[in-house]
């Protein structure tokens, strides 16, 4: 029982930076959107750290999803081993 508490507690907490980090990603490309209809047009230069950032942005989404995906491929393997053994000791 506990194992389950503590694997709902990691993938929660995977859940939430993944949900911040889009939250995030949508704030930023929205405010660049309504900033872009009001503003001049961007220098190279503030064009070459805009698309840094959103560089950036997809690196730590896609890296935050591959381990979240990790994580609950073990947390998977752990209770399915666990039923497996529990059911081989009711037979």
């Amino acid at each position: 029982m506990n194992v389950k508490i503590a694997n709902v507690t990691a993938t929660h907490s995977f859940n939430s930076l993944s949900r911040k980090l889009a939250l995030l990603a949508l704030l930023t490309m929205g405010t660049s959107l309504s900033f872009s209809s009001s503003a001049a047009p961007l220098t190279m230069d503030q064009q070459q750290t805009v698309n840094a950032h959103f560089s950036k942005l997809a690196q730590v989404q896609n890296t935050t999803e591959t381990q979240m995906t990790e994580q609950l491929k073990q947390d998977f393997n752990q209770q399915l081993t666990l039923q497996e053994h529990k059911l081989m000791q009711s037979i």
